[in-house]
């Protein structure tokens, strides 16, 4: 209390209570009004959603056709299918579509169990063009709604006519204050002109051959380790129990389903290949555009004053190329349960000077290499392979943490974005003297920056020092997001 406000005495009435508390008000969803009329998803929608389920009934009725011989039998399925299909599609459309009412986008859905989703248009953070292959036939889109503070689930929107889409899009992020520029045109649909038009990328897109080449240089020691310990397990117990008997009981009990978690890899390989083929990267304001796929193509924005992490992943074979890949965390996407937590890729494969230019774009003068202490020598036998590639620092603007050895990270966390520090001593470290740093971003990231079997008085240490440059860093920031 200032000396200006005088002496309080104790028998003076307590002054009354403000009319409302300070800071902003509650956000509270509104409902439009009853009648408002509901624009409508596309009338393919169930259809293409349903393509999964309807690809192995084909399936199914497939090998049923070859093992029995009825060819009739496959018409009949095929009609039924068809008839039930369309009559199903017809009554999903009646109960889906979306209104846009004053600065909220309200999503319906549902037949059985109804959905209303509102999706506050104040709060939204980026709006992601998506156009998978089985919509691209029919010239449809579908539209990825990231809110901050939301749950980590999208709202979507699919299936829309791809102008429809794009035009809905801007619509969104005009109302909500947060202009994106439109998704590049199709090389197979714009002339060179248009093409050549909008900001200039960041790096020189990455080749067909060079990604290729990264995906199997990633894939590749995993791959490797595991054929080789099946075909010597296989060999060693074969040779001892005889092959004949022992095949049977193997393949079924052992190389059956490890051969399915292999295919399994293989196929996620080809997905990441073809997810990130024709990648580029601009700047556009205080967003970076990202465009990539070739079956399924995306377009997908990264408001800079979201992120909270950048990492920077280094598999064993990249090394000798000195090729790293940059994944960017923002604050929509840290919401989500560790089952489904993403981040966007920011550069698929890079040479050191392109990482370090895509690094300054998402965090204004982030370096791209830097220096880490190592843990203790004790804690070495805790991770005999990770020690060496395995420490933390405190950079200049950020928090560094390394770890991993089949793809060693290097994870960055601005100061500014560090919303809690903990330090964590399990009753092993206890009994070596050590500790672990954690510190935890608006939202949390997918992999915690997490400073592993520090010294116990470094760790403390660190944790104040950590704490003191976040506060300072944050008291800089207009809004503040941590």
């Amino acid at each position: 209390m200032s000396a200006e406000a005088g002496e309080v005495r104790g028998d003076e009435p307590a002054p009354p209570l403000a009319p409302a508390p300070f800071g902003p008000a509650p956000y509270t969803p509104s409902a439009p009004p009853e009648g408002m009329q509901r624009q409508r998803l596309h009338p393919l929608t169930p259809l293409l959603e349903s393509v999964r389920f309807l690809t192995a009934a084909a399936a199914a009725v497939g090998i049923q056709m070859f093992t029995s011989r009825n060819f009739l039998f496959a018409v009949y399925a095929a009609v039924a299918a068809a008839v039930v299909g369309g009559i199903a599609s017809l009554i999903a459309l009646q109960f889906r579509g979306f209104v846009i009412w004053g600065r909220e986008l309200h999503i319906y859905g549902g037949v059985f169990t109804r959905s209303h989703r509102t999706v506050p248009l104040d709060r939204l953070q980026s709006v992601d063009l998506v156009r998978p292959l089985r919509a691209r036939v029919f010239g449809l889109a579908q539209l990825n709604i990231e809110v901050a503070g939301g749950d980590g689930t999208d709202a979507r929107l699919a299936y829309l006519k791809h102008d429809r889409a794009l035009e809905l899009r801007s619509e969104l992020l005009s109302i909500a204050g947060r202009p994106g520029a439109a998704p590049r045109a199709e090389n197979l649909e714009a002339s060179a002109e248009e093409v050549s038009e909008g900001p200039a990328p960041l790096v020189p897109p990455v080749t067909v051959r060079k990604l290729a080449l990264a995906s199997l240089l990633e894939a590749l020691p995993v791959q490797v380790t595991a054929l080789l310990i099946f075909g010597t397990a296989f060999t060693v117990i074969g040779s001892i129990f005889g092959f004949t008997k022992v095949a049977t009981a193997l393949w079924f009990g052992f190389l059956a389903p490890a051969l399915l978690g292999y295919v399994q890899s293989t196929v996620a390989t080809v997905n990441r290949f073809l997810r990130n083929c024709r990648f580029r990267i601009t700047r556009d304001g205080g967003n970076l555009l990202i465009e990539r796929g070739l079956t399924d193509t995306s377009h997908e924005t990264v408001p800079v004053d979201r992120v909270t992490a950048v990492s920077f992943d280094e598999p064993i074979l990249w090394r000798r190329k000195d090729w790293r890949r940059v994944e960017v965390w923002t604050a929509a996407v840290a919401q989500a349960s560790g089952s489904v937590v993403r981040s966007t890729t920011a550069l698929p494969v890079g040479e050191p000077t392109e990482v370090a230019t895509v690094a300054a774009q998402a965090v204004p003068e982030l370096p791209s290499v830097f220096a880490v202490e190592r843990p203790p020598r004790r804690a070495r036998w805790r991770m005999p392979l990770r020690w060496k590639r395995t420490g933390a620092g405190l950079d200049e603007k950020v928090f560094v943490v390394r770890h991993g050895w089949w793809v060693n990270t290097h994870v960055a966390v601005p100061y500014a974005r560090i919303q809690s520090v903990r330090v964590v001593q399990g009753p092993i470290q206890r009994l070596q003297g050590l500790a672990t740093v954690h510190a935890m971003t608006a939202g949390g990231i997918g992999h915690t920056a997490r400073a592993a079997h520090r010294d116990v008085g470094e760790a403390v240490a660190m944790a104040a020092e950590l704490r003191k440059r976040a506060d300072a860093a944050a008291a800089l920031e207009a809004p503040r997001l941590s």
